[in-house]
């Protein structure tokens, strides 16, 4: 099973960068993360004494918060059109004559959509770090000052002071948490996708559908605080959001044991019940006709 499953994989991906929807979406991506970076959107420390001294990690926590709602969603439009496309293209039938099954093709398909998602949060994480290095970053006396090793620094690179009241490790560590928390959840996104796709022969109606249903659950959780703890994409929020207002000095803002068991076990629940469903439903329908 494995080398076929791997053919598969190696084959869907190279079909994948022959479209021009992966690379489409990366523009919204980096735009979101240059709009945080060149201090156009969202970032409003509460430095003591001067409210234009800002923290690199406020930019870069920022940065990743804004991106990753937008990867959320375009996971889970680009893995609706995963099996859909399949469908309304009729290349069903080409696939399955070959030495492969239905559990081989889904398990390629859903491996490239976890691939995909991996993808685009490394790449979130990169440019956000590279793009705060480029505009933030500066020399000075033949040494280069990054914005993430000091505590403070003004609006590109005027003065560095180091911030005792919120150290550099810690709010690196803060970073590393809130990531590690914000993967499940778009995993969980993609595997939403997925499932979607499988019901539908029609790309139109899947990729309709999944971008409806994305909005309306992740508005639904920003209207409805506490049932919005248990829906899957907004547990994006609650460790970006936490890092970023503890990087901002919001002192009041703390982890908590319960917000962190939700924000992984949520969407880690929901990934294994999106993935159990979509396979389900992908051996039972008739994709031949």
């Amino acid at each position: 099973m494995l080398p076929r499953v791997a053919r598969l994989v190696r084959f869907e991906i190279a079909k994948l960068f022959r479209q021009k929807l992966p690379y489409l979406v990366l523009f919204p991506i980096v735009g979101a993360i240059l709009l945080v970076i060149m201090n156009a959107m969202d970032v409003r420390g509460e430095a003591p004494g001067n409210p234009m001294v800002r923290n690199g990690y406020e930019y870069l926590t920022t940065s990743c918060l804004w991106a990753l709602r937008l990867v959320s969603v375009f996971a889970v439009v680009l893995a609706s059109l995963s099996l859909s496309s399949e469908a309304a293209q009729g290349t069903w039938r080409m696939v399955l004559v070959r030495p492969v099954t239905r559990t081989d093709v889904f398990v390629a398909k859903a491996l490239v959509v976890a691939i995909l998602v991996l993808a685009l949060f490394a790449l979130t994480i990169v440019f956000s770090w590279a793009a705060l290095h480029v505009v933030h970053g500066f020399w000075r006396d033949g040494a280069y000052m990054s914005p993430l090793t000091e505590g403070k620094f003004t609006l590109m690179g005027e003065e560095v002071v180091p911030d005792p009241i919120r150290p550099q490790e810690a709010l690196a560590s803060d970073l590393r948490l809130s990531l590690a928390l914000s993967l499940l959840p778009l995993l969980a996104s993609g595997f939403f996708g997925l499932m979607l796709s499988s019901m539908f022969d029609n790309t139109g109606s899947a990729v309709g559908i999944a971008m409806f249903l994305a909005i309306f659950l992740y508005g639904f959780a920003s209207v409805d605080r506490s049932a919005g703890k248990y829906v899957f994409s907004h547990s994006l929020e609650y460790g970006l959001v936490v890092a970023k207002h503890r990087a901002e000095g919001f002192s009041d803002r703390k982890w908590e044991d319960d917000g962190i068991r939700r924000a992984w076990q949520v969407p880690l629940l929901s990934g294994f019940l999106f993935l159990g469903a979509a396979y389900v439903i992908f051996l039972k329908r008739d994709i031949l006709t």
